[in-house]
């Protein structure tokens, strides 16, 4: 049955990525488990050949193939409902810094969370020494790291070296900031190669602006927006990507036009209006505006510019650790793996638990965005650890959750996606966020398809 497999996956004078790609897709797709770990080590080095005719760099290829492999076992698991998976988070969320200067409602560091101690969230910093082996382990298989959970990621210095080395694993970068801070190194960030930055500005005028940013300052905000701008241009860049984010409220929505024209003004790429969480269980006099969501391009060819950023940092690529994990066995990483039932893939399950992984400052693994409480066990892990976190007891016991039931003989606490009413289906990382990478990257159509639409 394997030779048939492999004949059916590489058949002769394949030339194209999107070939072997969907090629590859049906193989898994109709392949016991066993036999799927073997179809991907006889699928990497054909197709790290055929993505070297979109990347100048040999070492550039070997890191796309894994990428799209780790997607399509991904994307096996998902659908089969996999207990034990053998592939990586391809979406990472992670908090250069817990902390913020800030206290918005809703939040974590709001004054009446604190005061209540609603939330189980430490102050700490990033280390380098946790990130790098984080990215180690991780990085060569993720398509995007979002450094911002519940923390303000301009609060830990080393933040723009984190990104230097997210972009050396070929990452999409995003950071998201209320920029109301009075620390901030534009050149650095701009110098990074950040691909994204999200800035939460939901007002116009100092006295609306604070009702929900509380302890922010927009006249800091625009200052820092405006540096960001000029050292773009010193710098000869078109990133970081500026999305200033509007969150309307009842008591914001009168300012929408002036801050769009804002927007305008300091030179930012794009200016959106989103509806925001109901934080009225924090403070009652903030409410959620019926304004509808909006979405203006300001400065066109986005994804040029990612595109650009992204070819750039081919030659700064971490060869050693993409060698490293090139030449590793899929089979032997899937070697043990429970079988697979058939009867789960109809079963509903979370996104997240196959997608996405997040970690706080302190090295705490957390399933998805959630902020751990006293009453929610949403801490999975603590990175380092001596086994991959994304394989820990409470990551099993709720994918099985989801496929098979609650299982109540089992011991510890129990994971909150046992009682999780959040909304299953969205992650940080998602198809969009995965079609964008490759589109960055130069992938055919077809294959992204293939790569995103699941």
């Amino acid at each position: 049955m394997l030779s048939a497999i492999l004949r059916r996956m590489v058949p002769p004078r394949l030339s194209r990525a999107a070939d072997l790609v969907s090629q590859l897709e049906r193989t898994l797709e109709g392949a016991p488990l066993p036999d799927v770990p073997t179809a991907l080590d006889a699928a990497r080095g054909p197709l790290a050949d055929q993505f070297g005719s979109l990347v100048d760099s040999r070492v550039g290829a070997k890191a796309l193939a894994l990428k799209a492999l780790n997607l399509l076992v991904a994307k096996h698991h998902f659908q089969a409902r996999s207990e034990a998976v053998f592939s990586r988070p391809f979406g990472l969320l992670v908090d250069p810094a817990n902390g913020c200067n800030l206290a918005c409602p809703g939040c974590v560091h709001s004054e009446h969370s604190k005061s209540l101690k609603l939330f189980d969230w430490d102050k700490g910093m990033l280390t380098e020494e946790r990130f790098h082996a984080f990215l180690r382990q991780y990085g060569t298989y993720a398509i995007q790291i979002t450094f911002c959970n519940y923390g303000e990621p301009t609060a830990n210095l080393r933040t723009p070296n984190f990104i230097e080395l997210a972009k050396s694993y070929l990452i999409h970068t995003a950071i998201s900031t209320s920029l109301s801070v009075g620390r901030f190194d534009a050149e650095a960030c701009v110098a990074s190669g950040l691909d994204f930055m999200y800035l939460s500005i939901d007002g116009a005028t100092q006295p609306v602006y604070e009702k929900f940013r509380k302890g922010g300052r927009i006249d800091l905000v625009c200052e820092n927006i405006r540096k960001l701008v000029d050292a773009k241009t010193r710098q000869g860049k078109r990133t970081p990507i500026l999305r200033w984010q509007f969150l309307a409220f009842e008591h914001n929505q009168h300012e929408i036009p002036a801050a769009l024209e804002r927007a305008k003004e300091l030179g930012v790429n794009h200016f959106v209006v989103e509806t925001p969480f109901d934080v009225t269980w924090d403070s009652p006099g903030v409410r959620a505006s019926k304004v509808p969501a909006a979405s203006h391009e300001l400065i066109t060819d986005t994804e040029g510019a990612l595109a650009s950023n992204f070819s750039s940092k081919l030659a700064e690529i971490q060869s050693d650790v993409v060698e490293r994990e090139f030449g590793k066995s899929w089979a032997e990483a899937a070697r043990g793996a429970p079988p697979e039932d058939p009867q789960n893939r109809a079963a509903h399950t979370c996104n997240w638990l196959y997608k996405n992984m997040g970690m706080d400052a302190n090295g705490r693994i957390l399933p998805c965005c959630g902020a751990p409480r006293p009453d929610l066990h949403l801490v999975f892990a603590n990175f380092p650890a001596d086994t991959d976190c994304f394989n820990s007891p409470d990551y099993l016991r709720a994918r099985s959750h989801f496929s098979k039931g609650a299982d109540t003989s089992l011991p510890g606490p129990v994971p909150h996606c046992e009682n999780c009413e959040w909304d299953h289906s969205h992650t940080e990382a998602g198809r969009d966020e995965v079609a964008l990478y490759l589109r960055t990257a130069g992938l055919p159509p077809a294959a992204i398809q293939t790569l995103a639409d699941w």
